[in-house]
């Protein structure tokens, strides 16, 4: 007979604790220590394929890398929506083209950009082509490009924030016509160069080109039809030309001048608004002679709305503007 006073034998089960030292011990005896994952690789950045040269009608695929070369007349080349480009902002190559046009005809570059060149669109000899709906931008010297070519029409674009020009008409550029463009942030928007005659700028936009808006240094040009130059240090210069027409326009809000002639000739400046701007507001230097300013409105300059430096005007004929302030007492 068990006495009372015996105390019973008791089988302890280990603790948790116990069992789980011996679970890390048959782990790390019995499995090889886990490595760390490995990186994945970095994102590697694929240049895309080179533009090269179309003699065809074409539709690019997809972004590809200047210059693309039009080597056939008569044909269209449709970016569908994607870029040429040269390089990355802020040194694009220099001397490189995005896109050339040498001694064709009647070609046709549409819907897409063109970026990060030395020059957007060269366009040079031969001619008749259309540019239209591109978007031109961050080029090292000028977005478009005409030289020795003729009765281009370049519509519906955009061009901006190039180091010199927005478009540049150079010598032998004759008889194109700039039609609902908008040019912004370059240092001079628009030039019209020497020995570039009639060509029209119409239904256009220039805002923040550092320098000027509009510069006109050849001769029986026209800009017209509710172009529109703001923000710029002078809107519109005429200078060393004859014949040039500014009709319709509206040059206001520049830190300067709105509109300057500087020997220039035979020009007309009618039906345009040059109001709010920093200095004059319609400004003739001394040897612009012969021009017609008339019917013109400008008002709040922030000396003189009009301006004559001239003696008693010369042979400049003003008629028929609205103005709050003018010199000298010839002007009307």
């Amino acid at each position: 007979m068990r006495s009372p006073w015996t105390h019973p034998t008791i089988l302890r089960r280990p603790t948790i604790a116990v069992l789980s030292a011996a679970a890390l011990l048959v782990a790390c005896r019995d499995f090889p220590e886990a490595t760390a994952p490995s990186r994945p690789p970095a994102d590697v950045v694929v240049a895309p394929p080179l533009c090269g040269i179309v003699t065809t009608n074409t539709n690019l695929s997809g972004d590809c890398l200047g210059p693309l070369v039009v080597a056939a007349s008569g044909i269209t080349v449709n970016l569908g929506g994607h870029a040429v480009t040269c390089g990355s902002v802020p040194n694009p190559p220099a001397g490189s083209p995005g896109i050339e046009i040498l001694d064709q005809t009647n070609d046709h570059v549409t819907n897409g950009e063109v970026e990060n060149c030395f020059e957007g669109i060269k366009i040079d000899l031969g001619g008749g082509h259309e540019l239209s709906n591109l978007n031109v931008h961050n080029h090292g010297f000028a977005g478009i490009v005409l030289q020795t070519s003729s009765n281009n029409d370049i519509r519906n674009t955009i061009s901006s924030a190039n180091t010199t020009y927005g478009v540049t008409l150079d010598v032998g550029a004759v008889f194109n016509k700039l039609d609902h463009l908008q040019i912004e942030e370059n240092d001079t928007g628009i030039l019209i160069g020497v020995r570039a005659p009639n060509n029209v700028v119409t239904s256009s936009f220039l805002l923040r080109n550092a320098s000027f808006g509009i510069v006109i240094a050849g001769s029986n040009n026209t800009i017209d039809l509710s172009t529109k130059v703001s923000q710029s240090a002078v809107g519109i210069q005429v200078l060393f030309s004859d014949g040039n027409t500014i009709r319709a326009t509206s040059s206001s809000q520049n830190d300067v001048y709105g509109i300057q002639l500087e020997l220039a000739e035979n020009t007309t400046i009618q039906s345009s608004d040059a109001s709010n701007n920093g200095d004059v507001g319609i400004k003739v230097d001394a040897r612009a002679t012969s021009n017609l300013i008339m019917s013109n409105k400008a008002f709040g300059n922030g000396s003189f709305d009009l301006e004559d430096d001239n003696p008693a005007c010369d042979d400049n004929t003003w008629k028929s503007n609205q103005f709050g302030t003018a010199y000298p007492g010839c002007i009307s």
